[in-house]
């Protein structure tokens, strides 16, 4: 055989390659970009301390972070948890890393979370309010494909 025939099939062989993994790369991509990123809007208001609120709950696909923006604070601190559930108002669990996630000012920001590595596929957003009356207002997803924001926990 040629050389000219050895460096087609080589080249044929490294172009083989190259498609197959382009594929891998571009099937595997889209399962994290398919979770429940969509912002819902949030504003919890509370009238003493330890009072508790939740959002409704969402439904949540992948086991990444969840995303959370803060707006407005006007008191010195949130804590924030993500309970799981496996169904939609069923038993709530938080499922936070560490348990909480303490905020005290406005932001981007990312809660850790084990709902889905649980088996749940249902979160929420729940605050409580550790220094007394206050609000909290901004936005929150489920599924993040932003995890470079500011992790408060």
């Amino acid at each position: 055989m040629s050389n000219a025939a050895h460096f087609h099939r080589a080249a044929r062989a490294l172009l083989g390659l190259q498609i197959a993994l382009a594929s891998v790369l571009f099937t595997a991509s889209p399962a994290f970009a398919a979770g429940n990123t969509a912002n819902t809007s949030y504003c919890f208001y509370f009238s003493g301390t330890w009072a508790t609120q939740g959002t409704q709950w969402r439904r949540k696909y992948t086991d990444s972070v969840c995303f959370l923006r803060i707006d407005s604070i006007n008191m010195d601190g949130v804590n924030f948890y993500i309970d799981g559930s496996t169904s939609n108002g069923g038993r709530a669990t938080n499922r936070a890393r560490g348990g909480i996630a303490t905020a005290y000012s406005t932001g981007y920001f990312v809660i850790h979370n084990y709902v889905h590595e649980n088996g749940e596929s249902w979160a929420r957003l729940t605050a409580m309010s550790p220094h007394g009356s206050g609000s909290v207002c901004g936005a929150w997803s489920p599924d993040s494909n932003e995890p470079w924001h500011t992790s408060l926990n």
